[in-house]
């Protein structure tokens, strides 16, 4: 899995997809997702929201974790947890922390705008009936 990453550009929209993508369970992708910093993004706020993952961030994730071999089952490690690290590899996982950050940031507001847009949609309905009325 580590050493063959997959080339798709697509979006992920659940925790099943990004498990099939990924070629493992749910509840191991949800694991990854909390204990090795899986990028999974979530929409809203709280355990139970919807999910979603970019298959280029999920490939870079991928090429950056380390297979640990000396324990059983079979481990994925964050990458420089053993030894200082590669300097360049803690620089990209900032800028995907911070990449994350953002995208959540503009899903919670894009989220927001949709829920604006429908309450000035139904009050420019409510306008032009009582302009109709009027009339």
């Amino acid at each position: 899995m580590v050493d063959t990453l997959k080339s798709s550009t697509g979006t992920l929209n659940s925790w099943k997809e990004i498990a099939q993508y990924l070629d493992r369970g749910i509840r191991t992708i949800q694991r990854w997702e909390r204990g090795l910093g899986l990028p999974v993004h979530r929409i809203g706020k709280g355990k139970r929201s919807p999910v979603f993952a970019t298959a280029s961030e999920l490939n870079f994730w991928l090429s950056t974790i380390v297979v640990d071999r000396s324990t059983k089952p079979l481990q994925l490690v964050p990458a420089g947890i053993h030894g200082s690290g590669n300097p360049r590899i803690q620089n990209l996982r900032q800028s995907c922390l911070t990449m994350r950050n953002l995208s959540h940031t503009m899903a919670e507001n894009c989220a927001r705008q949709r829920r604006q847009a429908t309450i000035a949609k139904e009050q420019m309905l409510k306008l032009r009936s009582r302009i109709n009325r009027a009339s």
